[in-house]
């Protein structure tokens, strides 16, 4: 008989509640109760997923909302101040908000305006109180200004290598060099059968057919064939091999000579998990039970300070979506998503229409004619909330859940979407591939310096003078960024660097300077990171103090040497007038708003840190009593929350406020009091 058909995956309940609110502005209870009835989906499922993510509005908003991101990089640029300041304009047609990251740190502070009855908010950023007083009231009278837009920067410049098509039309010269060594496996394959006297030329050709379409065929597949399509599919018996089916390891084997990493933050070897996909997909053939896959790109970009995949999604969509047709025919996935955060209105569009180019190219589609097969791309958008970020969140949000982390194991790479193998990567790392695939592992292992691998892309914001998105080579220092002509052009103001931010609030604050028992690792003289840093950059070893600039960034150095171990995207630099106890409690309040509430510790953890850190920057707190009880109350409190969350941002709530103490004590003292009476 013939092969069935399995179908697509399609998302239903977060794209529902999106078009119902675009209809009417907010989650109209007469809508939700019509979807209900025609769907059979009950009222308080529609109601638990809304509730949770904050994109969602349940009552009719007023004429004019405007959001201010009260975080970070904005923070540092005085949103708060300007929330304060534009408080008074909230009336019966006003609502003013404080609002989560909207990454657009390098063009701080940013806010965001919704007029009822439109679509779009539209972005004001780098304004004043009174531009953004002004902005709101042209916005009330049905004329709001020309907004900010993305598609006006110019990152990503021509020092910028991750675009092998630069300077031409993008013609997915990766997908088909993968889809001619496939198809040449194949064609081997096809030879080696035809020597086997039992095999006529029809068989031949339903083998050929069957094994491209991944046995979705409408014809009988006998099982001479069947049993030869499944050992070509899983690398068995006589498919052994690269010439046979094993031909993706040609390409997973350049990924892996590369080092690509993990660029959303932890770093993992990229390799490693498009191998443990297509491995699960053949013990799923194997056992002859479903053998879908599903390759889904997080570029729910929600870190504050975090910019980088907005420009990638932007400029080069094509990379996006030539990886997710390069990884689902590598792996044998058969559906992508690119998941983008809704705020993102540009980067949705360009996604959209550059997966619709390549359908026209046949590359992907309802049967996309150049791969064989069928091969579903979208764009799934996020309904809100950093903890999407985290990728079983992410993917509980597309499962048409709350978007709360599952435990683990087991892995997404087998138990994803569906309870299917799923790969799940951050933007950057996807859209690297086409390039290595192109050119090489070892050429773009080359790129890096001071003995380090590859490229990576940065997003710098906060006290330097250019702010922005920047792809340096892997172990360049912290120095030649600051103060490159190239990049970020030095301090603002020409002012002394105070503190760096290595990734976000997540990894805390460290200071101009690590020294010995305060930053830099025990016995450092005998770290062999330490000893090999001290040869290329010529200082003494038996030094008892770093100076931050001359790090080299490159994760495995900051996790040997950084006091943290934490290197990820987004970089923020404060001057030597920054008070780093107020950003460590700001970037805690982040946290808190963040929390899904799903572990105990987390959710009441991090009101409590907040709570203190109000006393604190209250003067509420006496010196005595900061150092006898609250300090090591944070640190057995921030004990707990790690131990005790199931995701990143549990792990993450204490960092800025232990490292704000232990490396900024002067900024800490300045807000105890002489008694300290308050209860905290």
């Amino acid at each position: 008989m013939a092969a069935k058909r399995l179908a697509s995956y399609a998302p239903m309940l977060v794209p529902a509640l999106h078009r119902i609110q675009k209809q009417f502005g907010y989650l109209k209870p007469e809508a939700l109760a019509e979807f209900s009835r025609a769907t059979g989906v009950p009222q308080y499922r529609l109601q638990a997923v809304a509730s949770f993510f904050p994109h969602f509005l349940l009552t009719p908003p007023k004429k004019v909302v405007l959001k201010i991101c009260r975080d970070f990089s904005c923070h540092l640029a005085g949103s708060g101040k300007m929330l304060r300041e534009l408080a008074s304009l909230t009336s019966e047609e006003v609502e003013i908000q404080g609002a989560s990251c909207l990454s657009r740190c390098d063009r701080a502070p940013a806010a965001c305006i919704a007029l009822r009855g439109t679509e779009q908010e539209n972005y004001y950023l780098g304004r004043s109180s009174a531009e953004m007083a002004a902005i709101v009231a042209a916005t009330l009278r049905g004329a709001p200004p020309t907004p900010n837009r993305d598609a006006d920067l110019s990152y990503l410049g021509e020092d910028s290598v991750i675009d092998p098509y630069k300077g031409k039309t993008a013609n997915y010269d990766a997908v088909r060099a993968a889809v001619a060594t496939r198809d040449a496996s194949l064609g081997a394959a096809v030879k080696f059968l035809a020597q086997k006297p039992e095999w006529t030329l029809e068989m031949l050709e339903e083998f050929r057919v069957a094994a491209l379409r991944q046995l979705g065929v409408d014809f009988e597949v006998v099982p001479i064939v069947r049993e030869a399509v499944r050992c070509w599919q899983t690398e068995e018996d006589w498919a052994k091999g690269p010439e046979f089916g094993g031909w993706s390891d040609v390409y997973l084997d350049e990924i892996k000579e590369a080092d690509l990493r993990g660029l959303g933050g932890a770093g993992i070897p990229a390799v490693q998990k498009w191998r443990d996909v297509r491995d699960a997909v053949r013990r799923a053939r194997q056992r002859e039970s479903d053998d879908r896959a599903f390759i889904v790109v997080n570029a729910d970009e929600s870190e504050p300070g975090t910019f980088k995949d907005r420009e990638l999604l932007l400029r080069t969509p094509h990379l996006i979506v030539g990886s997710v047709i390069l990884a689902c025919l590598l792996t044998e996935a058969t559906q992508g998503f690119i998941y983008i955060r809704h705020e993102y209105t540009e980067q949705i569009e360009a996604c959209r229409q550059e997966i619709q180019r390549a359908e026209q190219l046949e590359l992907c589609g309802d049967y996309a004619m150049l791969i064989g097969r069928s091969l579903l791309i979208s764009v799934f958008v996020s309904p809100g909330g950093y903890i999407c970020g985290e990728q079983s969140a992410l993917i509980e949000a597309m499962s048409d859940r709350r978007g709360e982390p599952r435990n683990m194991p087991p892995k997404l790479e087998t138990n994803g979407l569906q309870d299917l193998p799923t790969l799940v990567s951050n933007a950057e790392t996807f859209a690297w591939v086409p390039y290595i695939c192109l050119k090489g592992g070892k050429s773009f292992a080359e790129q890096g310096v001071n003995g380090w691998k590859g490229r990576r892309i940065f997003s710098v914001s906060g006290d330097v003078k250019r702010p922005g998105v920047y792809e340096v080579p892997m172990g360049m220092t912290l120095r030649e960024l600051i103060d490159g002509e190239k990049y970020c052009q030095g301090m603002k103001g020409d002012r002394k660097l105070k503190a760096f931010a290595p990734s976000g609030p997540s990894g805390g604050f460290l200071p101009a300077k690590l020294t010995a028992g305060k930053g830099l690792p025990r016995d450092h003289t005998k770290n062999k990171s330490w000893l090999e840093l001290a040869a290329r950059r010529g200082f003494d070893p038996e030094a008892t103090e770093l100076d931050i600039l001359d790090l080299e960034l490159e994760l495995n150095l900051f996790r040997a040497l950084s006091p943290t171990q934490a290197l990820g995207a987004g970089l923020c630099i404060y001057g030597e007038d920054r008070d780093m106890a107020e950003e460590a409690v700001n970037s805690i309040e982040f946290f808190r708003n963040e929390s899904c509430g799903k572990c105990v510790p987390c959710r009441l953890g991090s009101q409590k840190l907040v709570s203190l850190g109000d006393h604190l920057l209250a003067g509420e707190i006496g010196a005595k009593r900061w150092k006898e009880e609250i300090l090591p109350m944070v640190n057995e409190m921030g004990k707990a929350i790690e131990l005790a969350s199931i995701c990143g941002l549990g792990r993450s709530v204490p960092i800025p406020l232990k490292t704000a103490a232990a490396f900024f004590a002067e900024d800490v003292s300045k807000h105890l009091s002489a008694n300290g009476a308050a209860h905290a």
